[in-house]
Order: C-alpha cells, then sequence, then structure tokens
C-alpha cells in the first residue's frame, strides 16, 4: 500500500523514468509490489517477461520492484539499481513525513489538552482539587480506565490521596507504591505477568509518575489498565502532565506560605500595637525630674519594657526590665512581668524596690523556671525629700547614671536576673542633687 500511494503521488516523475528507458530501446518498463503490476510502460507490453529486474527497499525491507524488458547489461542493470534505490528513498521520506504530521497533530493535541489542564488548575488554591483536576485530565489524556494522585510529604498525617471514581485502590496500597517511585526517583511500569506486584488483582498494566516537588519526589500519579502497550510517548505524555503538577503543587505551597506569612505579619502587627499600648502613654509630672521614656524593639515585638507608677500619698517608682528572647514568646512573658511589677508597686502600702522585686520574682519564678527563661530588671524609687533614688538591679545593664558635673557611672547589678528566687539586697541610694 505504501508503494501505490508514492506511485500515485510520484506518477509524472516515474514515467519520466519510463519513457528514458523506452527511448533507450526497451521494450517495456513496469513498477511491481510484491508480484502484483502497478504500473506498466507502454500499456500494450505488460507481459512481457522483464530481462532486468531491481527490488525497491524501505528501511531494508523489499517493497516492490522495477522490471525492464528488452534491454540487458551492467549498465543497464546499475542504472535500474539506482532508480530502484531512488524510489525506495522516496518511499522511506514520505514515511517519515508521514509519522512526522502524525506527531506533530499528536504533539499539538497534547499541548492543547495541556493548556487546559494548567487552565483549569489556574483558580485552584488547594492541593486537593488540583490532584483531582490532574487525575480526571491524565485518565482522558493516557486513556486509562481509572487514575489516582497522592501527594506524601515527610510527615504521613498530612498525605493526600486522590482517586477517580473508577479506581478502587487500597489508599494504603498506594502510599506504598509512591514510596517505591519516591525512592527510586523514576516512572514505575508495573505489568500483568510481573511477579513483583503480585498483590495487585485485577490490573493489566500501571504507570506511576513521580512528582518532584522542590528538588524532591514528594507526589505520585498513577493511571491503571490503559488499553495499550505504555511506551516511549506515553511516558513522555505522563511526564509532561507531571511537570504541570509540580508547577501546580509549587504555585500552591507558595501561596500558602504566603498567606501564613501574611496572617503572622497581621498578628506581629497586632501584637506590636497591644504592646506600645501597655506602655505608658503620658510620663507623669514629678517636682524637681525632667523624665523622658521611650522603647524601640529590634523586631516588631519584644521583651524590653518600662513603666512607670505614681499615685497620690505614694513614691514615685519607675522599672525597666528586659525579658530574654525576642518575638511574640518574649512580649507575652515581658507582659507577665510588667504586670507583676505594675501590681506590687501599686497595691503594697509602703512599696521599696527591694520589695517590689522580691515579690515579683516570688510570684514568677515557678512559670520562668518551667519554661527555661529569665528577665533582667531595674527596679527604681525617687525619695523626694531627699532628692535620691534608691533602686534594685536584677541583672540589668547597662543602667547609667551621670551627675551634671560628673562622670558617667554604671550602676551594677547587685542580684542576678529574675528568676532565681534569691532575697535581694536592701535599697541602693543614689543622690539626684545636680543630676544631669
Amino acid at each position: 500500500m505504501m508503494l501505490i500511494s508514492s506511485l500515485s503521488s510520484q506518477y509524472n516523475r516515474i514515467q519520466i523514468l519510463a519513457e528514458a528507458w523506452l527511448a533507450q530501446g526497451a521494450q517495456a518498463f513496469s513498477v511491481y509490489e510484491r508480484g502484483r503490476l502497478l504500473a506498466s510502460w507502454p500499456d500494450g507490453q505488460r507481459m512481457l517477461p522483464p530481462d532486468l529486474t531491481a527490488p525497491i527497499t524501505r528501511y531494508n525491507d523489499v517493497v516492490g520492484e522495477l522490471h525492464l524488458s528488452g534491454l540487458r547489461g551492467e549498465m543497464a542493470r546499475q542504472r535500474l539499481q539506482a532508480e530502484a534505490s531512488l524510489i525506495g528513498d522516496i518511499l522511506q521520506l514520505e514515511h517519515e513525513l508521514q509519522c512526522m504530521a502524525a506527531d506533530l497533530v499528536t504533539s499539538q493535541n497534547q499541548q492543547l489538552a495541556l493548556y487546559r489542564l494548567t487552565q483549569a488548575m489556574r483558580d485552584l488554591v488547594t492541593i486537593r482539587e488540583s490532584l483531582a483536576a490532574i487525575v480526571t485530565e491524565a485518565q482522558r489524556m493516557l486513556k486509562g480506565r481509572a487514575g489516582f494522585a497522592i501527594y506524601a510529604p515527610a510527615q504521613r498525617d498530612d498525605t493526600i490521596v486522590v482517586q477517580s471514581t473508577e479506581s478502587d485502590l487500597d489508599p494504603d496500597l498506594i502510599w506504598q507504591l509512591s514510596r517505591q517511585v519516591q525512592r527510586e526517583d523514576r516512572p514505575l511500569i508495573i505489568g500483568e505477568d510481573d511477579s513483583r506486584f503480585s498483590y495487585l488483582p485485577g490490573i493489566r498494566n500501571l504507570l506511576l509518575l513521580p512528582i518532584r516537588v522542590r528538588g524532591e519526589v514528594i507526589a505520585c500519579l498513577g493511571i491503571v489498565d490503559r488499553a495499550d502497550t505504555i511506551g516511549t510517548p506515553e511516558l513522555k505524555l505522563g511526564r509532561a502532565i507531571a511537570d504541570q503538577a509540580s508547577a501546580q503543587i509549587e504555585r500552591i505551597l507558595l501561596y500558602q506560605e504566603m498567606l501564613a506569612q501574611a496572617r503572622l505579619r497581621s498578628e506581629m502587627d497586632r501584637a506590636r500595637r497591644v504592646q506600645t499600648a501597655l506602655l505608658p502613654r503620658v510620663l507623669p509630672e514629678i517636682a524637681g525630674l525632667e523624665i523622658y521614656a521611650a522603647s524601640r524593639p529590634a523586631l516588631q515585638v519584644g521583651g524590653d519594657f518600662f513603666d512607670v507608677i505614681n499615685l497620690p500619698n505614694h513614691p514615685f517608682i519607675f522599672t525597666i526590665g528586659d525579658v530574654s528572647g525576642k518575638g511574640v514568646s518574649a512580649a507575652l512573658l515581658m507582659s507577665m512581668t510588667r504586670t507583676a511589677l505594675h501590681s506590687k508597686a501599686r497595691f503594697m502600702p509602703a512599696p521599696t524596690p527591694a520589695l517590689v522585686m522580691r515579690q515579683s520574682n516570688a510570684d514568677l519564678y515557678h512559670d520562668f523556671t518551667r519554661i527555661g527563661v529569665f528577665a533582667t530588671v531595674f527596679v527604681g524609687q525617687y525619695v523626694a525629700e531627699q532628692r535620691a533614688i534608691t533602686y534594685a538591679n536584677a541583672g540589668h545593664a547597662p543602667v547609667i547614671y551621670r551627675p551634671r558635673h560628673g562622670a558617667a557611672t554604671l550602676l551594677l547589678a547587685g542580684n542576678p536576673p529574675h528568676r532565681s528566687c534569691d532575697h535581694y539586697s536592701g535599697a541602693r541610694w543614689l543622690s539626684t542633687y545636680g543630676a544631669g
């Protein structure tokens, strides 16, 4: 059939060859396909026996013959063989062109199908929805009876299994198959006579394709019972679908991460506003003092704090502190520490820095010890009659004092950070006379 098709498309060229032979004195020139006459020149000499024959081959397969009557000799034989070889090359080129055209049509159809798959997944924002769309399209494109997909990261609790309505495989079995694909990192083809997979009853064939996400195989696509054999074209198409699935899963993971980061930023911003609201907004006016205070955390929230307590018939008390660590956890502990210090300084009948520190430490000691953190705290009290400050320092540094006309000095901590539950020493006095 290939030769007669080529004869139809190349008839004029072959007729030129025939007429050239007849002009050289040949009685007949004929083309045969597997013993059947396809064409002869001139028409009235079809039954003449051939003096020379030459096989027409395509890919080393004899598909026809040229017959020549009325001429003999080596030159005629070589010329006839060359023409037969030329016709064979034409047949081979036509066959390759037909294959290329078929491949182009198939490729175009596959690209169109992949485009539809991409469009279908464009608005999907969950891995489960995306896997369902991929299974449906892959089952249709690869002509399988059923299909499934599994997303199996390191934690099995996060595993997602999606199957088409025609698939009834055990999810544990799908998980085991996906683990094998992950280990081997290559497509797995299972045939009906594959003894390694005798535990898959009723399945003629199975194609498993790895889906690589961020450099690791954490998902798998399966096609069950394809009607035809699974060859190179099917593997190429399957890999293309798996690549689309990989890009979709990566997009969803990135979207989820961005969503989580946005949620975290929102929570951190809310925590920052709460933490800022806990700090004193208006500083008191104390005769003989000029007071300024500000806090600027390294992150959005942190463990640093300050506070002032100025009540009628109570001494003016101020606190500075820092909880170990950064972020939200430090901010929560900062709030606990500030609340404990504030309540002691506010409600004790005769508060002093040492008493405020000691009782706050007793309240917080067990909680801080259980979670393995500590706080450094400085508590100061202004004694207006003596123009002096008495203070207690639990590991907080640097606290710097500079008189107006003197050198700056570091007020060393007389006690360890706020978790030791030790008894604090008595008040330390610091004259503010002439202070800057």
